[in-house]
């Protein structure tokens, strides 16, 4: 299975907190494959965490499995 490298960045604009998920093969940040508005700096962390845990699960579920060696 290849692995997928995936990064948040989270931070803080004038009024609220921004998160983002990029992936190594575009990891600039003009075009996130995901990204978020939130009050808190945690609520930013914690959904940046939770789009990444999402994108590794559906990556591991459409995936075959390696073979078996003997």
């Amino acid at each position: 299975m290849n692995d997928n490298h995936l990064h948040a960045r989270v931070f803080r604009t004038s009024d609220e907190w921004y998160a983002d998920v990029d992936d190594e093969l575009d990891p600039q940040p003009d075009n996130p494959l995901w990204y978020g508005s939130y009050t808190s700096q945690r609520a930013a962390i914690e959904a940046a965490c939770e789009r990444m845990a999402a994108y590794h699960r559906a990556r591991a579920d459409h995936e075959p499995l390696p073979r078996a060696t003997a």
